[in-house]
């Protein structure tokens, strides 16, 4: 399988952009499509052909954003900015197919909103308010900060022992807060016999991821309102590390992108019970919910 990029001096040039927040959504959503697209037709051909196959990526040197002459600055100009995780297996530019000067991207750990980043992300919004359209918090399946929330949480007393330092400890305080409202979600949803099934975990550090996602936005809308332009909207998604999609609902065949809004404080208890029955519905519980369910609480 040979993957080509070339470029095609005939290739249309798209110097502008995005007028409105509605506009960089879809930039990002159709980046993201060509993404899963040639990811689909690699496999296709590795899977037919035995990597005999190529696949041709047109590309022209000013839509990737490159300087076209020699000791040329090029103005910072992001059309969107994204707050996301620093796993190496999330390379945001990639994921929605941007390139230089694109995107202002923001990573740490468990895509969580600490003081530094809150400070770059506010600069970005008092530096750019002509060109910067929208701002989207990406959360991605697999988080190893979520996944490290869960485990203290389902095992308080190895706390110290999961995360040994106070700047650690201090990353997964700020998701802890997702991972109870996502577990009292998933037994609101299924009841609390469900802590016994087997695949509660995974379906626990799911919620977690999507839900983390959605309060982080929450926080970030807050604390940027006051001096985000007018038109500047707060999304939030997730990347799917096996589909490759970014999705706002846990979903195992999804068809196209999709992020939400931030959401408002008195809705995150519903939005947790919808992430919650989205889990279930993708069957991260499996075929033996029902069987757990029956079994009687021993707390009863």
């Amino acid at each position: 399988m040979d993957l080509i990029y070339r470029y095609d001096p005939y290739l249309p040039l798209q110097l502008e952009s995005p007028g409105d927040a509605a506009a960089a959504m879809k930039i990002l959503f159709d980046g993201n499509l060509r993404l899963t697209s040639m990811v689909a037709l690699l496999q296709k051909e590795v899977a037919e052909s035995g990597a005999d196959g190529k696949i041709v990526v047109p590309v022209c040197p000013v839509n990737l954003g490159l300087p076209l002459f020699k000791g040329t600055v090029l103005a910072q100009q992001p059309f969107a900015l994204v707050l996301g995780c620093s796993d190496a297996r999330v390379p945001i530019e990639a994921i929605f197919d941007q390139s230089f000067n694109d995107l202002f991207v923001v990573r740490v750990a468990g895509n969580v909103l600490g003081t530094e980043c809150l400070g770059s992300v506010d600069f970005a919004v008092r530096s750019f308010p002509e060109c910067l359209k929208l701002v989207v918090v990406l959360g991605h399946t697999s988080c190893g900060a979520v996944s490290a929330a869960v485990e203290t949480y389902l095992s308080p007393r190895d706390y110290a022992d999961i995360k040994f330092t106070h700047a650690l400890r201090s990353l997964v305080n700020r998701i802890m807060i997702c991972v109870r409202g996502a577990a009292n979600a998933i037994q609101h949803a299924c009841g609390r016999n469900v802590v016994h099934h087997p695949n509660y975990k995974d379906a626990l550090k799911e919620v977690s991821v999507y839900l983390n996602a959605a309060v982080t936005a929450f926080d970030l809308h807050r604390e940027i309102a006051p001096v985000a332009s007018d038109g500047l909207r707060v999304m939030y998604g997730v990347y799917d590390l096996a589909t490759l999609f970014v999705t706002a609902l846990p979903d195992a065949s999804p068809t196209e992108p999709s992020f939400a809004p931030s959401p408002d404080p008195d809705g995150l208890a519903d939005l947790a019970l919808k992430l919650a029955k989205a889990v279930v519905e993708k069957g991260v519980l499996g075929d033996r919910i029902d069987v757990w369910e029956k079994i009687a609480d021993p707390l009863s």
